[in-house]
């Protein structure tokens, strides 16, 4: 299945160049100079995701920023204006319209538009109405996609954190999208979790699921009348003598249909093969034509051969000179009429075959079109049959097999009702007694040791991969939700160049997990500045460096999902990027050819 990726960012305004970035499934590198506008993109994604600040200020004259994503569910289209709470959406993803969505859920809305979070997590295939607990009381809210944001964007405040990268502060938010992981991973609803709920809110529980059983109970029962009323119909009928009857003429009517399409290609075949010999014909007609031609030509030019020795005879020859009145010789000359009259006489007589020849292929040709023009009405008299008679009577049988087959499936949904209603009426008498022991909701306990295991492994694979020195072991903390190595916490690493360096190794590997074990995978990544301060104390000079071996990284790993980097100039190393297939963005600052920034009519 295809991933979740961003394909194009693009921000506009009046009187404004447009100014994007297009982006591949793959490793993007978007590299510049400071105060060049890389920041403003990963800002822009987020203002089209439901984020509150702006990308930039109103003053730049850039006020609508428009998102292109590719989902595994079909292609969406976000367009949000500054001061805006609703986005326009141009989507194909089934089920959902383009028009204008709602960037939050609001219950008290009667007409509500549709939630851009609900479209956003149906194209990666989580469905609507999906409802996840806020806190340690089982209340729930409606989850979105924002609460999953923090295992995607990551923007230079959050990629120098000492607390967890990835887990919020506050303590609702933290709950929902610990939440919103879990269903992530495992692909459960909550309501199926095994933990035990305030009694307020069991009993409150359990009304509402004997109302919604009672409910269907009545639906179901009038569907059930419905169904019997269709089913009185077929009264006093033998509904599998009938069907076996028609199934019989069916039979016989496609038999006839097929006979007489085998008759209609034989006959299309001698059609075929009379219109060849006509074409023959054509070219020996035009042949003869061309012989013909010449013949006429032979004999004009042996005719006036013979003509012209005739007339010589009768011209008299001068006997003597004019110059000097000597007598001049008389020599015999020779003459070709003879043979000139016998090449006349054999070409006249070829000539004459040749007349014949042509009114024998003449006739051939009208025998030829006469019987086309038979065999064609005789095709068409059939064909004529079989759409006019056969194929209808075939299309009526058709018809009336499939009315009789709607009994058997009335019959079929009787007893499935009947099924489900004996479910639900036993669904009814055990539902869970309100006397059961309150508890809480601590939702780092449903995080399996199999996901303790597997986050653990990349963990530690990554940091090796990325020459992180004196590396000897690496797990990821459950309490904290960060990453331990040899022992100590993040924050007991010296520097922020360490702390940004783990937050990247953090959010890739999260992204490494989600794409190889979740049920649901967002499929990107967006880091900005993922090396800032990594030259406070650590070498770049070597090969081997920790900042090279970081993009390395980067690069080896392009086939979990889409990453976007945000990154200055000189803190990208100089390795081998274009054999890896990166999308290089570059920002110049005016200091060299290419493009200034990110807008384009902003060169300050």
């Amino acid at each position: 299945m295809s991933k979740f990726y961003i394909t194009k960012v693009l921000a506009k305004g009046s009187g404004k160049t447009d100014s994007f970035v297009e982006l591949q499934p793959g490793l993007n590198l978007i590299q510049g100079r400071s105060n060049t506008g890389k920041t403003c993109i990963i800002k822009c994604i987020d203002f089209c995701f439901g984020g509150k600040n702006k990308p930039f200020d109103d003053s730049l004259g850039y006020t609508t920023i428009e998102l292109s994503l590719h989902t595994p569910k079909g292609n969406i289209q976000i367009t949000r204006s500054f001061g805006k709470n609703k986005v326009e959406v141009v989507t194909n993803v089934p089920g959902y319209d383009s028009c204008t969505y709602d960037l939050k859920f609001n219950p008290k809305k009667k007409e509500p538009a549709p939630l851009l979070g609900d479209l956003l997590l149906a194209s990666i295939g989580i469905e609507d109405g999906q409802y996840i607990y806020r806190n340690k009381y089982f209340d729930t809210q409606k989850m979105s996609w924002r609460t999953i944001l923090p295992l995607l964007l990551f923007n230079v405040t959050d990629i120098v954190k000492e607390t967890s990268v990835i887990e919020p502060t506050q303590g609702t938010e933290k709950t929902a999208f610990l939440s919103s992981l879990l269903l992530l991973i495992y692909g459960k609803e909550f309501a199926n979790i095994d933990s035990k709920t305030k009694k307020e809110i069991r009993v409150a529980r359990k009304k509402a699921v004997e109302e919604y059983v009672n409910k269907k109970i009545v639906a179901i029962s009038e569907k059930k009348k419905n169904l019997e009323e269709q089913l009185a119909l077929f009264d006093g009928i033998d509904v599998e003598e009938k069907m076996q009857e028609i199934i019989d003429s069916i039979k016989a009517t496609e038999e006839k249909i097929s006979a007489a399409t085998s008759t209609s290609k034989e006959i299309l075949g001698q059609i075929l093969e009379l219109q060849e010999q006509a074409a023959e014909c054509n070219l020996l007609q035009g042949r003869y034509a061309t012989l013909r031609g010449q013949y006429v030509s032979d004999i004009k030019r042996l005719s006036f051969i013979v003509n012209g020795e005739v007339e010589r005879k009768n011209v008299a020859h001068n006997t003597i000179c004019p110059f000097c009145d000597g007598t001049i010789p008389v020599k015999n000359k020779r003459s070709y009429i003879k043979s000139a009259q016998a090449e006349l006489h054999r070409i006249t007589s070829q000539m004459n075959g040749l007349v014949e020849t042509e009114k024998e292929l003449l006739a051939e040709k009208e025998d030829i079109a006469a019987q086309l023009k038979q065999l064609e009405t005789q095709r068409d008299d059939i064909e004529k049959i079989i759409q006019e008679e056969l194929q209808p009577q075939a299309d009526s049988l058709k018809k009336m097999h499939d009315d009789y087959r709607v009994y058997i499936q009335i019959q079929h949904e009787l007893s499935v009702i009947a099924d489900f209603a004996t479910s639900w009426e036993t669904d009814l008498r055990e539902l869970p007694s309100e006397e059961e022991s309150e508890s809480e909701y601590h939702p780092k306990e449903l995080l399996d040791k199999e996901f303790q295991e597997k986050i653990d492994k990349l963990l530690k694979d990554s940091l090796t991969e990325c020459s992180f020195p004196n590396l000897t072991t690496a797990r990821f903390n459950l309490s904290s939700f960060d990453v331990e190595i040899n022992g100590r916490k993040k924050q007991n690493f010296n520097g922020q160049g360490y702390t940004s360096f783990l937050n990247s190794i953090i959010a890739m590997s999260f992204r490494q997990y989600l794409s190889e074990n979740a049920v649901y995978d967002p499929g990107f990544l967006v880091i900005d500045t993922p090396l800032l301060g990594l030259d406070q104390g650590i070498s770049d000079v070597s090969p081997e460096s920790m900042r090279a071996s970081l993009y390395t990284y980067f690069t080896n790993h392009q086939d979990c999902g889409q990453i976007i980097l945000l990154d200055n100039m000189k803190d990208v190393p100089n390795i081998d990027f274009k054999s890896t297939g990166t999308n290089i963005i570059t920002f110049t600052k005016g200091l060299e050819p290419g493009r200034y920034g990110f807008l384009m009519d902003v060169t300050d």
